[in-house]
C-alpha cells in the first residue's frame, strides 16, 4: 500500500466467502525510458519503503512493549533472552531464582510498577519455577507467566500449566517462537477487561 500510494495509486481488495480474495494494485506509472533511470527509481522506492516499514515497526514495538521479569539462573540463557527482548523494545528485570522472582513481583506491585509478563525458568536453585509460580498464583498474581524449560515432553508442559503458567516454551531458545509467545501474552493482557 505504501509503495502504491507513493506512485499515486492504492490497493483495494475484493473478497468472496469460501472462494478467495483478489487484491488490485493501481498506480500512475510515469514512463522511465533509460535503464539507468529505471534502476535509480527502483532503488529510491526500495529505500523509501524500507524506511517506512522500519519507522512503522519502531512505533509498533514501542506501543506493544512491556515490562518483563526474567527468572533464569543460566547466565548464557539470561543474556540471550535479554538481547532478544531488548531489541524488541521491552523493559527487563533479571533475577536468578524463583525466590528472587517472587520478591521482585511483590516489590514491583508495592511500587505500583507491575510486570506485564514473567518468563520463568522451571529448574532453578533455592526456589524452582514451579514453586515460585504456585506461590505467585496463591498470592493472587494473575498476569501472564511463560515457563522456560529444557524438557520437551508433553507431561512437562502439563506440569508447567498445572503449576499456574499460561504458556510454555523449551530451550534452546528460538528467537521467533519466544517473541511470538511474549507478544501474544502481552496482547491478551491488554485486551483483557480489568477486574476490580
Amino acid at each position: 500500500r505504501y509503495l502504491a500510494r507513493m506512485l499515486g495509486g492504492d490497493i483495494t481488495v475484493e473478497s468472496t466467502a469460501n472462494v478467495g480474495s483478489r487484491f488490485i494494485v493501481e498506480v500512475q506509472a510515469t514512463p522511465v525510458t533509460s535503464p539507468e533511470g529505471q534502476r535509480l527509481l527502483a532503488a529510491k522506492l526500495a529505500v523509501d519503503a524500507a524506511r517506512a516499514v522500519a519507522s512503522e515497526r519502531r512505533v509498533d514495538q514501542k506501543d506493544r512493549a512491556g515490562r518483563i521479569l526474567i527468572a533464569e539462573d543460566g547466565p548464557d540463557n539470561r543474556r540471550l533472552i535479554s538481547v532478544i527482548l531488548k531489541k524488541a523494545g521491552h523493559t527487563l528485570t533479571l533475577v536468578e531464582n524463583g525466590l528472587e522472582a517472587v520478591n521482585a513481583v511483590v516489590e514491583s506491585e508495592a511500587n505500583g510498577e507491575t510486570f506485564d509478563l514473567i518468563l520463568m525458568d522451571m529448574q532453578m536453585p533455592e526456589m524452582d519455577g514451579y514453586t515460585a509460580t504456585r506461590k505467585l498464583r496463591e498470592e493472587g498474581y494473575t498476569l501472564p507467566i511463560i515457563a522456560l524449560t529444557a524438557h520437551a515432553m508433553s507431561d512437562d508442559r502439563d506440569k508447567c500449566l498445572a503449576a499456574g503458567c499460561d504458556d510454555y516454551t523449551t530451550k534452546p531458545i528460538v528467537r521467533a517462537k519466544l517473541l511470538g509467545l511474549v507478544q501474544e501474552a502481552l496482547d491478551r493482557r491488554r485486551t483483557r477487561p480489568e477486574v476490580d
